[in-house]
């Protein structure tokens, strides 16, 4: 591989440039959340699009790099405690999840739209336990791909995803997930910011709308979910302090709830139907 591969990209699928770009920032710092090699290595033969300067910031960079690190821990978990651990990241993106931390699994999935997936092809190797899906979410077709076994074995990770679906679409992913695969665990962020909010607009202005907000994690445990942890980005980020600058003030008053839950990541049970 000496050559750029074609990341040119519209819609959601463009916002992973940018927290690939944060990934590999993160893994640049002395002292950054994680290391993140294959990122770093991948980054050279991706052309950054320069239009998304103005979406970029130190802020919104720690905030990526925070979600990726915390997800890595859930992941980590499950591993851990299940030794023929299966999981899949959906909306992969270029995720580099799979070399951080996932190389104790038994089989590891790797599901985003077909050009994505193409692009991935071209920076990453498929193994027979490292395996790439080329399929939409919404086509639970991926779901017949999981190795056979107990799902309680089963990581799903949506990190950066399911926001971008319509309300009534991830309840059926939740729905499906309860049929086929009830004890699987589940992690994933939500936003809980209204349409109106500034990072809202700006995806907006992306071609990448928010569609799915929730009010907390209780509407989320409502779907059918039994909730392990729940994380506010934000009281997350406020841990940092040397590098949120002035947004110091903000860790004084992130309990507040229009603050604490404008983004969270949820760990859960997938509860089985009833």
């Amino acid at each position: 591989m000496g050559n750029q591969v074609d990341s040119t990209l519209t819609g959601v699928p463009r916002t992973m440039l940018l927290t690939t770009r944060a990934r590999v920032e993160e893994h640049q710092r002395e002292n950054g959340l994680f290391r993140d090699p294959k990122v770093a290595e991948w980054w050279q033969f991706v052309q950054w699009d320069a239009e998304l300067d103005r979406f970029y910031s130190s802020i919104a960079a720690l905030a990526w790099a925070v979600r990726a690190e915390r997800i890595d821990r859930a992941a980590q978990r499950h591993l851990t405690s299940h030794p023929n651990a299966i999981a899949i990241e959906l909306g992969a993106g270029l995720s580099t999840r799979y070399y951080r931390v996932g190389q104790g699994s038994r089989y590891w999935l790797e599901l985003d739209l077909p050009e994505i997936t193409a692009l991935r092809r071209q920076l990453d190797t498929e193994t027979d336990s490292h395996r790439f899906i080329a399929r939409s979410v919404l086509d639970f077709s991926w779901m017949n791909e999981i190795p056979t076994g107990d799902p309680e074995n089963l990581l799903v990770i949506a990190e950066g995803l399911l926001m971008y679906l319509e309300a009534d679409r991830v309840r059926d992913f939740v729905y499906q997930l309860r049929d086929r695969f009830p004890g699987a665990t589940l992690v994933f962020d939500v936003f809980g910011a209204s349409p109106k909010s500034r990072g809202a607009k700006q995806l907006a202005q992306l071609g990448a709308p928010l569609k799915w907000f929730v009010k907390d994690e209780q509407e989320v445990a409502a779907m059918g979910l039994s909730l392990v942890q729940v994380l506010s980005l934000l009281q997350e980020n406020c841990q940092y302090r040397d590098r949120i600058g002035v947004f110091r003030w903000i860790s004084w008053i992130s309990k507040l709830p229009p603050l604490r839950n404008a983004s969270l990541i949820i760990e859960a049970k997938v509860r089985p139907l009833s």
